[in-house]
């Protein structure tokens, strides 16, 4: 077990700010290439006392992933206005060793229980890589915890947990959790807490998996069970999950194949505990088009009021490049005004509207709604705008009414 007592020492300092056309962006972490300080990818939360808590990868020398880079920490800035940020704190400390548990950990996904307030991240961790992982020696997983004040946390390796739950699946021989937000269901509750939703990548062939959680990530178990596989070819890739209002969960991947061009959609139907059949959303027109580009973002559904006539609705927002390559990121959004609208996971591939976030070399990103209606953005964005290799991450507060154009407005949670 770790515990980080760093936190406990958290000031308030001023955050390097940075003004785009429009909209006022803070850079809240920052890379410094001729230090070797990188950091990747995004992962934000709102604690109970409103506080928002940005997370992102340490890595040290290169931007590489783990299997790649040695001594990868998670580490963490708050913030009670997204302009100021606090100094840094440990969350999860690699100790670069080159071997076992503690060597690296990242790519957090993160969620704060909405009864307790407590912080559960689950992580890749290790010495291992993803491309390079076996059952016998794998990409390992971490589970680490904090109190609802986010200031000191425990961890402790929950490796042969998770890849237990396919032990009959020998090819599921890598995973690691999809980074940025884990979903909380609004509905289900059956264990200690409601049930949390977080999207797992698998290894070619097999794709994206989902697994549930009814203790806050202490035991996890298979949507639809091990054997399910809710991506087909072209094989799933990263991904994130939201609760759909009616309580089925809807999944948005990323493709392992760039040529797709958009994001595969799945719904899993929590009556006949199936999935459905995955659909393709690539037109460049109506819908989540990214032309030449890998990566992933951030998913969510909000409530709003559509203003042209007054009514209550839901609208979805996915967050992602939208190309060539890593660049320009955007979020897309589509109305559900009805269960018709969300039915099917063809429902999913049209209808479409892009409100572009940067002009330039940016990759992940991840949003939450906050407690004011505002939806918090923490996205990569290129340091010097001409390579992929050095991100800052920049946050920004943005309306719903911003990101459509006046076509909608927030309620406040």
């Amino acid at each position: 077990m770790k515990s980080n007592i760093f936190g406990l020492l958290v000031l308030l300092l001023i955050g390097k700010l940075t003004v785009l056309p429009g909209t006022a962006q803070t850079v809240v972490f920052d890379t410094d290439v001729a230090a070797g300080q990188y950091y990747r990818i995004p992962a934000v939360v709102q604690l109970a006392d409103g506080r928002l808590l940005a997370i992102a990868d340490d890595r040290h020398g290169s931007d590489y992933d783990i299997g790649g880079n040695w001594g990868i920490d998670i580490v963490g800035r708050f913030s009670d206005d997204g302009k100021t940020w606090s100094e840094t704190v440990m969350i999860a400390d690699g100790d670069g060793r080159r071997e076992g548990f503690g060597d690296s950990h990242g790519d957090a996904a993160a969620v704060v229980d909405r009864e307790t307030g407590g912080v559960l991240i689950m992580c890749a961790s290790g010495a291992q890589g993803f491309l390079s992982s076996t059952l016998q020696e794998p990409l390992r997983v971490g589970r680490y915890t904090s109190g609802s004040d986010a200031l000191v946390w425990t961890g402790d390796e929950v490796t042969s947990d998770i890849y237990s739950i396919f032990a009959d699946f020998p090819e599921v021989n890598a995973l690691f959790f999809s980074s940025g937000c884990i979903c909380q269901s609004r509905r289900i509750k059956q264990g200690s807490h409601y049930r949390i939703y977080s999207a797992v990548d698998g290894p070619w062939g097999v794709g994206c998996l989902v697994l549930y959680s009814d203790d806050f990530g202490l035991s996890w178990h298979a949507l639809g069970g091990p054997g399910a596989r809710p991506t087909t070819a072209p094989w799933g890739d990263e991904a994130k999950v939201e609760e759909l209002p009616d309580g089925n969960v809807l999944l948005s991947c990323r493709s392992k194949q760039t040529v797709t061009g958009g994001r595969l959609f799945n719904i899993y139907n929590c009556a006949t505990g199936k999935w459905g059949e995955m659909a393709i959303s690539n037109d460049p027109e109506l819908g989540t088009y990214s032309e030449d580009c890998s990566c992933n973002g951030e998913l969510m559904i909000v409530p709003v009021i559509r203003v042209s006539d007054g009514r209550p609705m839901h609208l979805v927002l996915q967050s992602v490049p939208r190309g060539k390559g890593r660049q320009r990121v955007s979020i897309y959004y589509k109305p559900l005004l009805d269960a018709d609208d969300y039915d099917t996971p063809s429902d999913f591939s049209w209808g479409w509207k892009c409100y572009q976030v940067t002009g330039g070399y940016s990759a992940y990103s991840t949003m939450i709604a906050t407690a004011g209606g505002d939806i918090a953005f923490l996205h990569e964005d290129c340091n010097d705008n001409h390579s992929t290799t050095a991100y800052d991450l920049l946050f920004q507060l943005l309306s719903i009414e911003t990101i459509t154009n006046g076509r909608y407005t927030a309620i406040k949670q």
